[in-house]
């Protein structure tokens, strides 16, 4: 390589080192039984700081002492909830803890919520949309001391129940307001929800939702149990809510956390209607016989006529049955959710594990000028062909890109093990690349929706692969040391419980955990293309300290959308014949040493020639893929499937995107022969059956008029012979006419007709 070409990359690569080097550092949540600490990982840090590189790894901050049961932050990762047993729910500001924090800065940076002991017994937590408000929910608590106590005809004290469901203040800790809920289940949690600009939180009661304004809780503080404050004048007011949403039978319901739906500027906003409208789900479950439904909508103008009679109908709705269990995952957007029911018993005894469906909920179709739709994913199977009545299988996971500024879709991974994982349009669902089939049940997308981690956890093997979103192709791992690529089938992660990505989108994070393993726990980091980092200047954990069962979670600290930038695949290292180093973000995998001020160029070894093993003979159809026949090839082949592979999918329409025509909800599309519905396929098949009956009605009647032309040819040849055939025959029918006529078949009646026929032309032979 000429040295201008080695001077240019060099300076490629300080430029992204200064630039990167800017950037804060990730920070990643390590919560064991003995303390919880935030590790920074430095792997944005350029060479000319690697001794305060080195200095800062090694640099842990004890944010608790002792065991903690549960933890949640924040959406833009400033705020962190932690829940110690003795204690009580804990808030830290992480924006005022660093590495250099020490115990008193970070005492200092946190408080408890109610000043101690008041959230002990908490069993759920979470944050508001913005992360002004806290929720918790913990076992009701009999009242003591109550003297508005009444008693009854048996002389019993009755009061009612305190709160239990309660809101805190994010910033003091003070307790706002209470409700109370007698049992909260995780798939109705949370109950009460903001919408994503706080202006709004919806309560769901039985029946109906109650819409409160999101910041009136906080007028509550004075009296939590009777849902009183008092005004500026001093006098006592109900704090209510200002509107209701009847649904009867709703057992959950879901908001969009990052997008609303604005009115068009000719429409100003009022009292009753305000400028913003908020799409929201709700879901009936499947009661008496009647099918489950979830519908989609939009507050305060589409709620439904039905229980709402000042409203307008839904968007859309959907009905269906074998639905237990709903889960909405919205799109960046907030204008479409991907809907997964799922039942533990399946009524057809194909699963063990009970039956899915996968339903797309779009609120608004420009293209077609509807309000709503509901469209079934159509699911690829294992023979790259759709299959629209969601027969290819159990959906094992479904995932949102999450980049509201790229075009919108979703991944799936569904079928038999090995499982298809497929790519599909965020508004036709039709699926448009196909990711090949591997023992994979889990998707996670890095925050900037670039990069994809396809991974096997669980109860699986624990395979992962990597795919790079913009170029649609698996992300290749290369040695640090000797630039040798090493394929694309990615690590192998086994007992895997808890994983992620950075918020940079440069690191992927796999942890084993106890109580759900109690052996060999610890956390894994890999690269954005699924290289092990194992350089201690950024993995500055130890995992032998939480050996064999210390570690209880292992969670990134999440960042606003736009500290860190959406940034490529680093170019791979040099093989031979230039400069080592993995280019500008080595991310720690590699080695790279410098001397004379970082100005050093190490050159990576060139590859040893290939020498073939000794050893059995393997066929040539056999050595790619690195197996033979035997019983352990096969079953590694199996095991590793196709999933290297990405195949596009050709779309019906002629254009990725296009949208097809479709015929009502719950029917298959019309167009193309894979997609014909059941009306069509009956028809289809009795034209066929038709059409086959005339065809052998016209057989059968040439095939006489050929007997026919066989038979006076016949007679004219040879009369005698004729006649002696004739005779024969008629002496046939008269042993048939001794017969009982029920007992004849329909060859044998056919004969009996005939015999005025076959008389007539034995006379006509003229034979004696």
């Amino acid at each position: 390589q000429s040295p201008r070409a080695t001077w240019n990359n060099l300076t490629n690569e300080r430029s992204m080192s200064s630039t990167t080097s800017s950037l804060p550092p990730c920070r990643i949540l390590l919560r064991s039984k003995k303390a919880a600490e935030l590790y920074t990982i430095n792997g944005n840090s350029s060479n000319e700081n690697e001794a305060e590189q080195v200095e800062n790894a090694s640099r842990v901050t004890t944010i608790a002492k002792g065991s903690s049961t549960m933890h949640c932050f924040s959406d833009d990762g400033t705020k962190l909830l932690l829940l110690l047993p003795s204690v009580g729910v804990k808030v830290f500001d992480l924006g005022a803890i660093s590495t250099s924090s020490n115990e008193e800065d970070v005492e200092r940076s946190s408080f408890v919520l109610g000043g101690g002991g008041g959230s002990v017994g908490v069993q759920f937590m979470c944050l508001s949309s913005l992360g002004s408000y806290i929720l918790t929910w913990e076992k009701s608590k009999p009242a003591s001391g109550n003297t508005n106590a009444s008693s009854n005809e048996e002389g019993e004290t009755s009061s009612p129940p305190p709160s239990n469901l309660k809101i805190w203040s994010s910033v003091s800790g003070r307790l706002l307001h209470g409700f109370y809920m007698k049992t909260c289940k995780r798939h109705q949690w949370p109950p009460l929800r903001w919408t994503h600009d706080e202006q709004f939180a919806f309560h769901q009661v039985t029946n109906q939702l109650n819409v409160y304004n999101g910041h009136d809780f906080a007028k509550s503080a004075d009296n939590v149990n009777e849902d009183e404050t008092k005004d500026s004048s001093g006098e006592k007011i109900a704090v209510r809510y200002i509107d209701q949403i009847r649904c009867k039978g709703m057992t959950s319901f879901s908001l969009p956390t990052k997008s609303s739906i604005q009115l068009s500027p000719s429409q100003p906003p009022s009292q009753s209607q305000p400028k913003k409208k908020y799409l929201l789900s709700t879901f009936i479950g499947e009661t008496k016989g009647k099918p489950a439904r979830v519908s989609l909508l939009r507050y305060p103008d589409r709620c439904g006529t039905a229980d709402n009679p000042t409203s307008g109908n839904v968007l859309v709705s959907k009905s269906f049955y074998q639905a237990e269990e709903c889960t909405t995952q919205w799109s960046p957007q907030g204008d479409a959710a991907l809907i997964l029911t799922t039942t533990s018993v399946d009524s057809s005894g194909e699963s063990y594990y009970g039956s899915t469906n996968l339903y797309l909920l779009l609120s608004d179709v420009k293209t077609r000028g509807i309000d709503g739709e509901a469209l079934s994913v159509p699911l690829p199977s294992n023979n790259n062909s759709r299959n629209n009545n969601n027969a290819g299988g159990p959906v094992l996971d479904v995932a949102w890109m999450p980049n509201s500024n790229k075009p919108s879709t979703f991944a799936v991974i569904s079928g038999k093990m090995p499982a298809l994982t497929s790519l599909h349009h965020g508004t036709t669902a039709e699926p448009t690349f196909l990711l090949g089939n591997a023992h994979r049940n889990t998707i996670v997308w890095s925050d900037h929706g670039r990069f994809l981690t396809v991974g096997g956890f669980g109860n699986l093997a624990g395979g992962m692969d990597f795919y790079d979103r913009n170029k649609m192709k698996p992300m290749a791992q290369y040695d640090p040391l000797t630039g040798n690529d090493l394929g694309t089938k990615g690590n192998t992660a086994s007992c895997a419980v808890g994983y992620g990505w950075s918020p940079d989108s440069r690191y992927f994070m796999v942890s084993t955990t106890s109580p759900r393993m109690n052996v060999e726990n610890g956390v894994t980091l890999y690269k954005y293309n699924g290289l092990e980092v194992r350089d201690e200047n950024v993995v500055s954990w130890d995992n032998k300290k939480f050996l064999p069962n210390l570690l209880l979670a292992a969670e990134f600290v999440p960042a606003k959308q736009d500290v860190y930038p959406d940034r490529p695949q680093s170019p791979p290292p040099k093989r031979s014949g230039g400069e080592g180093g993995a280019g500008a973000d080595d991310g720690g995998a590699t080695s790279s040493t410098s001397t004379g001020g970082g100005n050093a160029i190490k050159t990576a070894a060139a590859p040893a020639t290939y020498v073939p093993p000794a050893g059995r003979y393997v066929p040539p159809s056999a050595r790619k893929s690195g197996g033979g026949m035997s019983l352990a090839d096969r079953m590694r082949k199996e095991r590793e499937g196709s999933s290297v592979g990405v195949t596009k999918v050709a779309p019906r329409g002629g254009v990725i995107g296009a949208n097809p025509k479709k015929g009502p909800v719950g029917m298959t599309n019309v167009d193309g022969a894979g997609g014909k519905s059941k009306s069509a396929l009956r028809k289809e098949r009795q034209r066929l059956a038709k059409k086959k009956a005339e065809e052998e009605a016209k057989a059968e009647a040439e095939r006489a008029a050929v007997e026919e032309k066989e038979r006076i040819a016949a007679a004219a040849a040879d009369p005698m012979k004729r006649a002696k055939k004739l005779r024969k025959m008629l002496k046939q029918i008269d042993e048939l006419k001794t017969k009982d006529s029920s007992t004849l078949n329909e060859d044998q009646k056919k004969k009996l007709a005939s015999e005025d026929e076959l008389r007539k032309e034995l006379e006509s032979l003229s034979v004696s």
